[in-house]
């Protein structure tokens, strides 16, 4: 008698094989791993600072200062204006993560010391921020909107002003020392101060339209003690706008010397002196 031939046992519809089952228990498995690990990424990553309403720099403090002060008690002629417009836009743009850029105008101090006209902090390179706990977006509207359009505005209103009757320079960054540059809790955090001038100083005390620009000479007088100030720790760097006013001068590295001399007593730096072009 021929041997029943032994029937496969056919898989009712539904079930897996264990082939199936492998594949499953499988991609389960990495899909539970990659779970764990975004879960762990985005619980122990560091979560973004609560940013202050006002100047959108960290609660606690933004991570370096730059401090631009504009002198325009002179006018500005358009080529100059738009050279220095582009310098300050490349400061701006190369400004680092939580960097407070600060914007003040040289004008006379009277009873009260001088505030910035805007303070705003740098938020961040949206391009570089995590999907997983951050806002790229969110990031890139902070960027545009609450920092650099309202500094792109606010330096161009300024390099259009009026001119003024008197060119208070020192007293001006003696302003902005006091106010931000000097003070002791930022005395860690890497400063900067950015002076768009023509460097010529003019007030009762010292005037180089009347005066011979001699530092020594200067560096003796009482107005000398009452214009000192603490720069210490602060890189300067100056956008140097040319006039006609400087060809009483002569030769204007006397004009520089006599301001790089001035900032090192006082403890800054004098990294750079960029001359704008036009003349005005």
């Amino acid at each position: 008698m021929a041997a029943r031939r032994g029937r496969r046992r056919r898989s009712r519809r539904g079930d897996l094989s264990p082939r199936d089952l492998a594949t499953g228990v499988v991609g389960a498995v990495v899909l539970l791993v990659l779970l764990g690990v975004g879960a762990r990424f985005t619980i122990f990553a560091p979560k973004p600072p609560d940013r202050d309403s006002e100047t959108g720099c960290p609660e606690d403090g933004p991570a370096a200062l730059t401090a631009i002060l504009v002198d325009v008690t002179d006018q500005v002629g358009a080529i100059s204006r738009a050279d220095v417009l582009a310098h300050l836009d490349e400061y701006v743009s190369n400004s680092r993560e939580n960097e407070m850029v600060l914007a003040y105008e040289a004008k006379p101090v009277g009873n009260e010391i001088g505030e910035p006209l805007l303070s705003v902090c740098h938020p961040g390179d949206p391009d570089a921020a995590s999907e997983w706990t951050e806002n790229p977006r969110l990031i890139r509207r902070r960027l545009e909107e609450r920092f650099e359009r309202p500094l792109e505005a606010l330096f161009a209103d300024l390099l259009e002003r009026e001119e003024a009757p008197a060119s208070p320079l020192m007293e001006s960054v003696q302003s902005v020392a006091v106010s931000v540059l000097g003070r002791h809790e930022n005395a860690d955090l890497p400063k900067r101060l950015i002076l768009v001038s023509d460097l010529m100083q003019n007030t009762r005390n010292l005037s180089f339209f009347r005066q011979s620009v001699d530092y020594d000479r200067f560096a003796a007088t009482v107005g000398a003690d009452a214009l000192s100030t603490d720069l210490r720790g602060t890189a300067v760097e100056i956008l140097f706008v040319q006039r006609a006013a400087h060809r009483r001068l002569g030769d204007t590295r006397g004009l520089v010397d006599f301001w790089e001399r001035w900032i090192e007593d006082q403890g800054g730096t004098l990294n750079r002196v960029a001359r704008i072009d036009g003349m005005n």
